[in-house]
């Protein structure tokens, strides 16, 4: 069962957050610790970052457009096609600084240097230096908020020492199918070449980090799911895919010394239930099927310091409770207006490539507002009919569908507190 066909519960709580307020207190102390390197930070992507947030967190209405200048791009056209690429770049910048918070790597400031000079948005970046380096910062942080000693300043991209062992990370960042094996391999001769047996009197191990969000997602951008569930499983489903891959690659062969290949995907998501946006950190790693005592001790670590990422904000607001719309208030004079032949041909299960999921069935025009409605939300709907009952409606007049319309209503805005 694919995650498209499987079966998702609506949710009965929101997701914890944090708050605009947050974001933009998280960017300006990113900005500070920069400005505090003595890096200049002005009329850079931090600044433009920071500058949006706080116009957020204040409740300002907001034009993307004066803020960044340059970006001329289709993908960025509604205020929530922005939000969604500035909670990526924002994201990835909050959980850098909760590394440094905990401890600075040696070498910081050559790496903030390369991050800051880099395009707005990851998704347009050409010159692959600045994000190349914010995914390294990316991964140090996890050794970082675990209390390792992290150095970033020589030829190996991440060295981390822990009490037992001290670990040698390369990090790649693939687009494609052929760049995967090249990088990989890349990464694991990297090792070889640059690590010790040991190291500061510790065994000494390599690992590779890989950030696959392009492979799994080609254009780099954004990612949709029913439920938080389903957003998750989609973005696990495309790393599933990578590792076994991955997996056929000679990376760990005769180097038991070599115990971990990390995948990771960053991406944003729109949730439709309930309606709200996210970035997710998605991981999957792949080791030596028969690693020897010292590489399971230190794979052992390594999740263990992969634990970081379930660490809590104290600032999160909590879940709340959702309640389930019960009853639904037309408006006197709404209108209702239905593509009958498609929706006649969806409801027969007619086979018709001329019509996408996304194209629009019905629409339903109350208090002003017009809503649209998909032949995928539609298929969503049949599901709580019998097959005589959609048999019944394949052939019957337009006022008897008008059911079928406001069930996508109710579907789309289940809960009590929805904004219709």
């Amino acid at each position: 069962m694919t995650e498209e066909e499987r079966y998702y519960k609506l949710p009965e709580k929101t997701l914890p957050a944090i708050s605009s307020h947050d974001h933009a207190s998280d960017l300006l102390q990113f900005k500070e610790f920069v400005d505090n390197l003595g890096i200049k930070t002005h009329n850079t992507r931090i600044s433009r970052y920071t500058q949006y947030f706080l116009q957020l967190a204040e409740g300002k209405v907001i034009d993307e457009k004066k803020i960044f200048k340059n970006v001329n791009d289709a993908r960025f056209q509604s205020p929530l096609d922005w939000q969604l690429y500035l909670l990526r770049e924002a994201h990835e910048l909050m959980w850098i600084l909760r590394g440094l918070k905990k401890h600075v790597p040696k070498g910081i400031e050559g790496k903030i240097e390369k991050i800051i000079s880099g395009s707005d948005f990851a998704a347009l970046d050409k010159n692959t230096e600045s994000r190349d380096t914010q995914f390294e910062l990316r991964i140090a942080s996890y050794f970082c908020q675990s209390g390792c000693a992290v150095d970033i300043s020589t030829d190996t991209d991440i060295i981390a020492i822990t009490d037992k062992h001290a670990f040698f990370v390369e990090c790649k960042r693939i687009a494609g199918g052929r760049n995967l094996k090249d990088n990989l391999v890349k990464a694991r001769d990297q090792i070889v070449l640059r690590m010790p047996k040991r190291h500061e009197d510790k065994h000494a191990f390599g690992v590779i980090a890989a950030d696959v969000t392009k492979l799994g997602f080609s254009l780099n951008g954004l990612t949709m799911g029913l439920t938080p569930e389903h957003a998750r499983d989609i973005i696990q489903g495309k790393l599933k895919e990578i590792r076994k891959t991955a997996s056929a690659l000679p990376i760990f062969t005769g180097r038991p010394d070599i115990v971990e290949c990390i995948l990771q995907i960053h991406i944003p998501s729109v949730i439709v239930y309930p309606p709200m946006t996210t970035t997710r950190f998605s991981s999957c790693s792949l080791h030596d099927k028969k690693p020897d005592r010292k590489s399971r001790s230190a794979i052992a670590e390594l999740h263990s310091i992969a634990q970081a990422s379930g660490i809590i904000d104290e600032r999160e607001i909590p879940a709340k409770k959702l309640k389930y719309r019960k009853l639904l208030e037309i408006s006197a004079g709404t209108d209702f207006f239905l593509e009958q032949d498609l929706i006649t041909a969806v409801l027969s299960n007619a086979n018709n490539d001329t019509h996408t999921s996304e194209s629009v069935v019905a629409k339903m025009k109350m208090n002003n507002v017009i809503h649209e409605f998909s032949v995928m939300e539609l298929r969503i709907v049949m599901g709580g009919f019998t097959s005589d009952q959609l048999c019944h409606l394949a052939s019957s007049e337009s006022s008897e569908r008008l059911e079928l319309v406001l069930r996508m209503f109710m579907q789309r805005y289940p809960y009590e507190s929805s904004p219709y």
